[in-house]
């Protein structure tokens, strides 16, 4: 008995987990019993739901037409859509046929890499209306503006310079100023204005500008004429859009460049045939072409004269000076060859080979050029202009000239 004693130790009393449920604490019991009544009511949910649960039926797989070949396909119940239900009323036994698509053509569409088209850059629209370009058909008016010419303008709507010149006051051809109303052809050709004392059919209008067919000017758009046969005279004052049709030769002003004093000193400074600002000269008048044929004069539109002779004729100089252009021009000389004269200037257009240059300064009578037909030209003449300051003058009333 000593023995035992001696190994007793001494502490808190241990209970055992398997003892009577009397020696746990209160709230361990509470909890335990709550956790109990929420297991059984979980079972009691699921096992509601598994026998209460509609019976599920094997899915069909839906038949791919050709149209959607590229369409993925889609397993559906066999359950009738809203949108397809009618009014009769629908066996719950009966078995709903589906469309079905065969085991070939799945592996075809699932082979088939999808096409880039249909991503996201396929779906793209632009937020604007594309509206292709229309031909115009009727006559059109432009206001010209600070800085415009015929040549610009009719670089704008597509046009020959000539087409707008011939639809339009001469003037205009010659000096374009701002506010000046424009009238734009719908295309390239010639205008016409009626007068009834010419007695001139359409047929016989049309052969005045190069046109075979009159029912080309009797069936243009621009004109909105009646169902009319080729010898009906117009009522005079009627205006005519030639479609195709040539007038008569234009001939172009060039830029300039001028002193204080009005002179010109350069002609169409921006050409690489310019001989920049050159000044003086200017002793006598004499006839650049003497042996010419006076065939066009001076009026508005035509700012000089036409002397007709042979390829090669020789040109004189009508006054001495310094040259202020010798080459090719882009409005419509030609071969140019322009001379200074002080406060007066003379263009000679169309050569067919010049003998002067820049740099040179010629005297009176001196060759200085060949009669040619180049630029605007319709065979071998001199076109000679005289300028004031740059204001042309009629060269037929220059003493000495010779006509």
């Amino acid at each position: 008995m000593r023995r035992s004693r001696q190994y007793r130790r001494s502490g808190p009393t241990l209970v055992s987990p398997y003892g009577p449920s009397s020696a746990l604490p209160r709230w361990r019991r509470l909890v335990g019993w709550l956790c109990l009544f929420s297991a059984i009511g979980f079972i009691g949910a699921a096992a509601y739901l598994v026998v209460t649960a509609p019976p599920v039926s094997v899915a069909s797989p839906v038949e791919v037409t050709s149209d959607a070949s590229s369409a993925v396909p889609t397993l559906l119940p066999k359950t009738v859509i809203a949108a397809e239900q009618t009014s009769a009323p629908i066996d719950a036994g009966a078995s709903v046929e589906q469309p079905t698509i065969s085991a070939a053509q799945i592996r075809d569409l699932l082979a088939t890499p999808p096409d880039p088209a249909v991503g996201d850059e396929g779906l793209h629209y632009e937020p604007f209306t594309l509206i292709t370009e229309r031909a115009r058909s009727k006559m059109t008016s432009y206001i010209a503006q600070r800085g415009d010419t015929i040549d610009g303008i009719a670089n704008r709507y597509g046009l020959n310079k000539e087409s707008i010149a011939w639809c339009n006051d001469h003037r205009l051809a010659q000096v374009l100023r701002p506010g000046d109303v424009v009238h734009i052809p719908p295309a390239d050709g010639a205008c016409h204005r009626v007068i009834r004392t010419q007695s001139k059919d359409i047929r016989a209008i049309a052969e005045q500008y190069g046109i075979d067919d009159p029912y080309a000017i009797i069936d243009s758009a621009a004109n909105e004429l009646p169902d009319i046969a080729p010898e009906t005279l117009l009522p005079s004052g009627t205006r005519l859009f030639i479609p195709g049709g040539e007038g008569e030769i234009i001939t172009w002003n060039a830029p300039v460049q001028q002193d204080d004093a009005g002179n010109v000193v350069a002609f169409d400074p921006r050409s690489p045939f310019s001989c920049g600002a050159r000044s003086g000269g200017g002793t006598r008048w004499v006839n650049p072409l003497p042996n010419g044929t006076y065939v066009r004069g001076y009026y508005a539109g035509h700012s000089g004269i036409d002397i007709a002779a042979p390829t090669g004729t020789p040109i004189y100089a009508a006054n001495g000076g310094p040259i202020l252009y010798a080459g090719w021009n882009n409005w419509g000389y030609g071969t140019t060859v322009v001379i200074g004269h002080g406060p007066w200037s003379t263009l000679y257009g169309h050569m067919s080979s010049r003998a002067v240059g820049c740099g040179q300064v010629v005297g009176a009578g001196q060759i200085i050029g060949y009669v040619g037909s180049t630029g605007n030209s319709s065979g071998p003449h001199l076109h000679f202009e005289i300028r004031f300051r740059n204001q042309p003058q009629d060269p037929a009333s220059t003493s000495g000239i010779g006509w």
